[in-house]
């Protein structure tokens, strides 16, 4: 038979959402926050000239309404903005959901060119009116470029729980021993585990360099206590790291410990 030839006659133009974004962000952004923020991703991938007065009259909203969605996610570690010295929106910077960058981690993010860009209804860049700060009005004119950046996700604190990237904590999960551990903490904790509690498992592994004996011996202990709170699981972690803990065995007696010295108190 000869060759076929296979005619697309319909192509989807989509913008892709990150499942973090939904799973850890979404739920709790009110509606403006959610159109703006997506409406960014749209214009990230057609890279025109945006102003915060076309997102406002695209949604209706009024140009204060788009400046605090803007600080609401910036606050929340999804976006940056850049201000000149007279305090004028120059930029929008989209950060990488796997890094979320801390308002002191800003430095050590790499600077792309989201500088603002006059058109032709825009005044001209010498002159840039000035925009929503808490020391300035709102009168957002200039027209910016949105692209993405991505951040470093590196913590000065050898006991704070960095930032991963989503392909680190599938190349996590990948390791049969791992997905083992997982598994067994799903079974401790009677459920599964959100993508949040895996970073922590994550962060144990990798920042406090427990073994998945250590780990497994972590969980048993705090569950057997009533406590299946990954923010307990992790600050217990932590004080075990603190104390030089290396091993279930050395775990076992520095819990003793604790427990004596907390029955003493008590009494």
């Amino acid at each position: 038979m000869g060759r076929l030839t296979i005619y697309k006659d319909s192509y989807v133009d989509a913008t892709a959402v990150s499942n973090i974004f939904i799973d850890e962000y979404m739920k709790d952004a009110n509606d403006a926050q959610l159109k703006i923020y997506i409406y960014l991703i749209r214009m990230m991938n057609t890279d025109p000239s945006i102003s915060v007065t076309d997102i406002a009259d695209k949604f209706n909203h009024t140009e204060k309404d788009v400046l605090r969605a803007l600080r609401y996610w910036e606050k929340h570690g999804l976006l940056s903005l850049e201000y000149d010295e007279a305090k004028n929106l120059t930029g929008i910077h989209l950060l990488d959901l796997g890094h979320p960058v801390r308002k002191e981690e800003k430095q050590l993010a790499p600077v792309v060119s989201l500088v603002s860009r006059p058109t032709a209804d825009s005044p001209a860049a010498d002159t840039p009116k000035a925009v929503d700060t808490p020391e300035a009005v709102d009168t957002p004119e200039a027209a910016f470029t949105v692209s993405a950046e991505a951040s470093t996700g590196v913590t000065a604190d050898p006991y704070e729980k960095p930032s991963y990237s989503l392909d680190r904590l599938k190349a996590f999960r990948a390791s049969e021993e791992i997905s083992q551990l997982l598994f067994i903490t799903e079974q401790y904790i009677g459920r599964t585990l959100t993508p949040s509690e895996i970073k922590t498992i994550l962060f144990i592994s990798d920042r406090l360099s427990f073994s998945p004996d250590l780990i497994d011996y972590l969980v048993q202990y705090c569950v057997d206590r009533g406590k299946k709170d990954f923010r307990y699981i992790e600050k217990v972690a932590v004080s075990w790291a603190q104390a030089g803990v290396t091993t279930a065995k050395e775990a076992a007696r520095h819990a003793r410990k604790y427990d004596k010295a907390a029955l003493s108190y008590l009494r």
